[in-house]
């Protein structure tokens, strides 16, 4: 497997099936080390994101709905796309801007590295205007023009 930690640029991650037999499956989301797992719940037509991290990384896994995933470096102009749905993971190293949104009710697992709490969360975050109500749909539009 490739060591994910080494990317510097976002990425669908392929899923690890575990094992499987009559009692069921184990699909594996998260193979790096974390301090945290959280289920966070995504309202139809929201954005979330519109930051960077300086150090923190995170794997998100879509249980249910889907993502507009935006990001980019952090002083380049190019913005890339990826269409992330359910069951689809994707990594998000540190030091790129990255935004979401959510074109229908989604639920994400998502696993990070660096705990939760406010104050480490804060001091960790860098917040841009990225992705905005006024221009979130001209960048789906673009973006899946070029895919």
């Amino acid at each position: 497997m490739v060591n994910i930690l080494k990317k510097k640029s976002s990425f669908k991650i392929k899923t690890k099936l575990r094992n499987k037999d009559v009692r069921g499956s184990i699909l594996s989301i998260c193979d790096i080390p974390c301090k945290n797992v959280s289920i966070i719940n995504c309202n139809k037509n929201t954005i979330r994101s519109n930051h960077y991290h300086k150090k923190d990384y995170h794997i998100m896994h879509v249980v249910k709905g889907e993502i507009d995933y935006f990001f980019k470096t952090i002083n380049g102009k190019k913005i890339n796309y990826i269409k992330v749905k359910k069951n689809d993971l994707i990594f998000t190293p540190p030091m790129e801007i990255h935004a979401t949104y959510f074109p229908k009710n989604t639920i994400l697992i998502v696993s990070s590295k660096n705990p939760r709490d406010k104050e480490t969360y804060e001091k960790d975050t860098v917040r841009v205007n990225f992705v905005n109500k006024q221009n979130v749909k001209k960048m789906i539009k673009d973006a899946r023009k070029k895919n």
